[in-house]
C-alpha cells in the first residue's frame, strides 16, 4: 500500500525525468541547429581558455616550487623531479599545438593565439630549466636569470590573456 507521502515523491520523481529529458532534448536540438562554424568557435573558444588557464598555473607552480626550495621545503632533487614534469607537459602541448599550427587547421587569428601559446610554452619551460639549475649550483647570476625569466613570463602572459600587469 503507497501512503501519501510516498505518492509524493514518486510524483516529483517522475517530474523530475521529465524535467531532465525535456532538458536533454532542448539541448541535442539546440546543437543539431548550430552551423560547423559555430561549434568550431565554441570549441576554440574553451581551448584558449584551457591553454590561458594552464599558462598562468604553470607560472604559478613553478613560482611555487621556487619559493619551497627557497625556504628549504624541498630540495634540489624534489625541484629537478618537478620541473623536468612542468617541461614535459608544455612539450607535449607545444607539439600538439605546432601540429595544429602546422596542418593549417586554424584560422589566422587562431593560428596567431597558437604561436603565442607555443612562446609562452617554451618560456616557461626555459624558466623552469633555469629554477633546476638555480637549485643545483644556488649561485646569485642562476637565481638573477631565473628571475629575469619569470618577470619575462608574466609580462607574455599578460599580454596573451589581456590582464594587467
Amino acid at each position: 500500500m503507497i501512503t501519501g507521502k510516498n505518492n509524493v515523491i514518486c510524483k516529483e520523481k517522475y517530474s523530475m525525468k521529465k524535467i531532465f529529458l525535456a532538458f536533454v532534448i532542448m539541448i541535442s536540438v539546440n546543437s543539431f541547429s548550430q552551423t560547423c562554424e559555430q561549434r568550431e568557435t565554441k570549441l576554440l573558444q574553451a581551448v584558449g581558455g584551457f591553454s590561458s588557464a594552464l599558462l598562468y598555473n604553470t607560472y604559478g607552480v613553478i613560482g611555487s616550487i621556487a619559493d619551497a626550495y627557497v625556504k628549504n621545503a624541498y630540495n634540489a632533487t624534489m625541484v629537478n623531479n618537478l620541473m623536468t614534469a612542468q617541461k614535459t607537459l608544455a612539450d607535449n602541448l607545444v607539439t600538439m599545438l605546432n601540429n595544429l599550427v602546422k596542418d593549417s587547421v586554424l584560422k589566422q587569428t587562431d593560428r596567431d593565439y597558437a604561436m603565442g601559446v607555443i612562446t609562452i610554452l617554451n618560456g616557461l619551460k626555459d624558466q623552469a630549466s633555469l629554477l633546476q639549475e638555480f637549485s643545483t649550483v644556488n649561485g646569485e647570476k642562476k637565481q638573477e636569470a631565473y628571475e629575469e625569466k619569470r618577470k619575462e613570463n608574466w609580462s607574455a602572459i599578460c599580454k596573451l590573456m589581456g590582464i594587467k600587469e
